[in-house]
């Protein structure tokens, strides 16, 4: 109630400073000419206004600081658009982290799941993720067909989104209503006879109403025999235009995401070896009844005004009901190269409802000949966990781990009631200015207060712990720009995220320690040359840790201390032929850590090498032919925080080859074929480290990865 009271406040706030804007530049209009001073349009963007080359993005929706040029924000940012979401066949939030050079899936009950992150740094549940610049959940599955694009921010985003890991920030922009009547139709079939059947239909009957409809089904068996695969979606936006300066968006998805059979993870400690890479498509790794049953709700209202020339207030609020039901295999390796193979009755949290909010004002105004592009917002969410009252495991057998076996299903009750047991609100007030001093110096100044309130409960509904604190986030950037397609810049952020609290077994126990504040400092420079987009950026990123030291007293002690560099080549190397590139150096480290032994170790699943580079050539030679093809790269990967153990670098192949079929033939027809891993190459996906403090006691988890994989698919819009 009191964070419901904090977002009506501050959005009344909002709309009052709205209106005083609106008075004073309605008088500014009728004294200031044009040509004093430049104007920047404010444009609400329909699903039919987006950039359409994804090779070459130009803009990305910083959260409360609004739409923003890519080359003239002085972060590392990656995009990708419905372009190339289509042109690879991605399905799946995993399918897209390869190709930007810092991010990788951090698999929780597999990469469908997992927490996506960057430059090495573990994600939160709800902190770094957003749906339409409004916080969700991370760990369910995401569905691509439902989103016109995915934007990552690399690093520290606290002053601008409000508290978060220093994971970067990962924001899922959904389709809109298009202004030109269309419908697609796309059927698809995998090798293993899996179906897919996907329609999006919209259009804008006249300039008060547009609508967005997409609907899909996919289902059938994947690369492992007697495995299933079924997801159902539906995702409908509407654009409601009472008037020429408001914009009314209703948006509202579900999506049904069942997968069973295929293999679990595979746990470890630290005094075990990870093994080679096994081959996923053997029986036995899962069991046709262990997997994952996700299924997610979510619901989201945005109001856009437009005031005056300059000025806009865009307001909104989500709900989001996130049900998981986790009951996948873990296969525990022994040192004896066999693994036992276990079931649970119920994973991790069972269900979590994020209700979020955002309210910006954004607009400029002049102290002479300098531009003031200001913001002035709040955001914020209430996140609500439920998990079982009871938990039951059974063994299900032991076995060598390259014969798997399957085994009968075990007597466990799958569905265990869930309690409500914890509760975390945040609400953060942001103000920011950009400064463009004259046309080659700006600075970026971006603060945020932020109030965190926590509660645990246990199953009978009694408080186990709470926290209560706030704190203060912030972004200074200064931007300098040589000539007019050249921008460097240096950056330095830091921001917060909820402290931990002290186990029963602490010394300390029931102390809830102040936010814990990562930093980053970045400097970068980005460049447009001839029909390539370069970006280049050197970073160091330090996230404090908290543990129970050998005193027994909780507190923070340790740090993550993770530095590199990025480099990304997007655009045309010829008028046929397209790439979007990256690569990233990372070496992350564990300083101070728990044990003395894993203390300045590389952190688990971390590669320090990772690059990927995707090109598409069109055949001029035959018309509406054009192929893609892509190398990713990924360099070895510390597999126990001591590294001792390391799971084997790895490159894969895809490609794939798209037919436009001629007017005259059927307007409007695409097939396409993709093949991922042509070269079924066989290798841990991720590595989920069982701590990132340090302990030496804590088991560490791999995922297998796909092997050879082969979709046609066919698409006619009309």
């Amino acid at each position: 109630m009191l964070k419901s009271k904090k977002f009506i406040l501050n959005t009344v706030t909002l709309a009052v400073a709205a209106a005083l804007s609106h008075s004073v530049i309605a008088e500014e209009a009728t004294t200031a000419s044009t040509a004093d001073k430049a104007k920047t349009e404010v444009i609400v963007v329909r699903g039919d206004k987006y950039n359409k080359d994804g090779f070459r993005p130009k803009t990305v929706d910083l959260g409360l600081l609004g739409s923003r040029s890519i080359q003239d924000t002085p972060y590392a940012i990656s995009v990708f658009n419905r372009e190339l979401m289509d042109n690879v066949n991605a399905t799946n939030l995993n399918d897209i982290l390869k190709y930007m050079p810092s991010t990788q899936m951090e698999a929780r009950g597999g990469t469908d799941v997992g927490r996506p992150q960057s430059r090495g740094m573990q994600g939160s549940v709800v902190d770094n993720n957003h749906l339409d610049g409004m916080n969700v959940v991370a760990t369910t599955a995401q569905p691509l067909e439902l989103l016109e694009r995915v934007e990552v921010i690399q690093g520290l985003t606290g002053a601008i989104y409000g508290p978060a890991s220093p994971a970067g920030n990962f924001n899922y922009v959904f389709k809109r209503p298009t202004e030109n009547y269309f419908t697609s139709v796309t059927a698809g079939m995998t090798e293993n006879g899996a179906w897919l059947l996907h329609t999006d239909t919209s259009g804008s009957p006249n300039e008060y109403f547009g609508y967005r409809i997409n609907l899909l089904q996919e289902e059938g068996e994947s690369y492992v025999s007697n495995s299933h695969l079924n997801r159902k979606a539906v995702g409908l936006a509407f654009d409601i235009n009472p008037d020429d300066y408001t914009t009314i968006q209703l948006n509202g998805s579900y999506y049904k995401f069942d997968k069973f059979g295929e293999a679990g993870g595979f746990s470890y400690g630290s005094s075990i070896g990870l093994p080679a890479a096994l081959d996923a498509s053997k029986k036995g790794y899962g069991q046709p009844y262990s997997g994952s049953g996700l299924e997610t709700t979510t619901g989201s209202i945005k109001v856009i005004r437009t005031l005056g020339e300059d000025w806009k207030l865009t307001a909104g609020i989500l709900h989001q009901d996130a049900k998981r039901t986790l009951n996948g295999v873990s296969n525990v390796i022994n040192a004896d190269d066999t693994f036992t193979q276990r079931m649970s009755s119920t994973g991790a949290a069972g269900k979590f409802t994020v209700t979020s909010n955002m309210a910006n004002l954004v607009g400029q105004v002049y102290t002479g000949d300098v531009r003031h592009d200001l913001v002035f917002g709040t955001a914020g969410y209430s996140w609500n966990m439920y998990t079982a009252s009871r938990r039951a495991t059974a063994t299900l057998g032991t076995s060598p781990l390259d014969a798997p076996q399957a085994y009968d299903a075990p007597d466990l009750n799958l569905h265990v009631p869930m309690y409500h047991s914890g509760n975390t609100s945040v609400q953060s007030g942001i103000i920011g200015d950009t400064i463009t001093w004259n046309e080659h110096w700006s600075t970026l100044l971006v603060g945020s207060y932020s109030d965190f309130d926590v509660e645990n409960y246990n199953a009978n509904g009694d408080t186990t712990g709470n926290y209560s604190k706030d704190g203060v986030s912030s972004t200074i950037s200064m931007i300098y720009k040589p000539v007019e397609n050249i921008t460097t810049y240096v950056t330095y952020a830091d921001t917060l995220e909820a402290g931990g609290s002290a186990s029963t077994n602490a010394q300390n126990a029931g102390t809830s320690l102040d936010p814990v504040r990562s930093y980053q400092n970045e400097i970068g420079i980005k460049t447009s040359v001839g029909e390539f987009d370069i970006n280049a950026a050197l970073f160091r990123v330090k996230r404090p840790m908290a543990y129970e030291g050998g005193d027994g007293y909780y507190r923070q002690q340790g740090m993550q201390n993770n530095k590199g560099a990025e480099l990304t080549v997007n655009g045309y190397l010829f008028e046929d032929f397209k790439i979007f590139s990256g690569v990233t150096y990372l070496d992350a480290v564990l300083e101070d850590a728990f044990d003395p032994a894993t203390a300045n170790k590389l952190v688990v699943g971390v590669p320090k090498w990772q690059g990927n580079l995707l090109m598409e050539y069109t055949v001029a030679a035959v018309a509406g032919l054009s192929f893609t093809g892509n190398v990713h790269y990924s360099g070895k990967r510390a597999a126990n925080n001591i590294n001792t153990s390391w799971a084997s670098s790895y490159t894969t192949v895809d490609l794939g080859m798209k037919y436009v079929m001629p007017k005259e033939v059927i307007n409007d027809a695409v097939i396409q074929l993709h093949v991922t891993n042509l070269f079924d190459r066989q290798y841990w996906a991720a590595i989920f480290p069982g701590n990132i403090y340090g302990s030496l006691g804590a088991s560490n988890t791999a995922f297998l990865a796909e092997p050879r994989q082969l979709k046609l698919t066919a698409t006619v819009k009309f």
